[in-house]
């Protein structure tokens, strides 16, 4: 049997819109997952993103201090750059929030489109070394690990 192919009902914890892949949790435990995804608990949610141009260093403070959406403003936690060109720029973030596009929309205004996003991290749980298409069930330990968050 499919780990998907279940009687009850799945809750996704997070979402990834169509243009962005990597770690999306999958459980049948709806307060959990109210907890995972509510903004009190500030949980952490680690991405790689390549966007087109160079990122300069206000920039990054911009993404660090805030910027001014429509609906609030946006700050992540931590902005490593991995490389630089003219031509695009890597950097690993994080932040602790999952509005809709939330990632797109900062880098739009700061004059950067998003050429690939992937979500490396969500709290403790990390994509580590699964291939895009593939699925794995959490350890009791991970499952314990998310139940204390």
């Amino acid at each position: 049997m499919s780990l998907l192919n279940r009687k009850d009902y799945l809750f996704p914890v997070g979402r990834l819109d169509k243009d962005t892949r990597g770690l999306l949790l999958i459980t049948n435990d709806g307060n959990l997952t109210n907890r995972l995804l509510h903004p009190s608990f500030q949980i952490e949610r680690r991405y790689i993103v390549q966007v087109e141009g160079r990122v300069n260093g206000r920039e990054i403070g911009l993404l660090l201090n805030g910027i001014r959406l429509e609906d609030g403003i946006a700050i992540m936690d931590r902005v490593d750059v991995i490389s630089i060109s003219d031509k695009k720029s890597i950097l690993d973030i994080s932040l602790h929030e999952g509005r809709k596009r939330l990632i797109r929309r900062m880098f739009k205004a700061l004059g950067h489109q998003v050429i690939d996003l992937l979500r490396v991290q969500f709290g403790p749980l990390s994509l580590g070394d699964l291939k895009e298409g593939e699925i794995r069930p959490l350890t009791e330990e991970e499952v314990y690990e998310l139940r204390c968050l």
